[in-house]
């Protein structure tokens, strides 16, 4: 399973703002972590959507981690960027023709698949990514 360049980024500005715990300007975010200011600028507003992070304009302003990270699972997280984790046609959004649908066996077996990926991944939090992921140096 591949996810996208949006999950892989929103847990990187995840882990990023959890390793500072002060507020963090989109430039200093898209210098540190090597993102495009546009694509910085999308991922943090449904960050911001999702209540992980807080957003101040102004002086003094930046971007926060607004949620603890004991509690920001990352399975839910990538599961509110994917808008596509099926891993074989049939379970894709766009409709697919195949021979053995309805009833396939794969189907199920790979839907059960995504689902123990996701589950797996929701056993750990950003706290536990804090743990074990070095600090950029500044």
């Amino acid at each position: 399973m591949r996810l996208s360049q949006a999950s892989d980024f929103a847990l990187r500005i995840l882990i990023y703002l959890g390793q500072t715990r002060e507020p963090q300007t989109v430039d200093k975010l898209t210098s540190r972590l090597r993102l495009s200011k546009s694509h910085l600028m999308k991922l943090v507003a449904q960050l911001a959507r999702l209540d992980l992070v807080e957003t101040t304009r102004g002086r003094g302003g930046g971007i926060l981690l607004k949620a603890n990270p004991e509690t920001i699972r990352i399975g839910d997280v990538v599961r509110s960027f994917e808008t596509d984790l099926g891993v074989v046609a049939c379970l894709k959004q766009e409709p697919t023709e195949c021979v053995f649908l309805p009833r396939c066996a794969l189907k199920q077996t790979m839907a059960g698949a995504a689902d123990a990926f996701l589950d797996y991944l929701n056993q750990k939090t950003l706290a536990d990514m804090l743990l074990g992921t070095q600090k950029i140096p500044n």
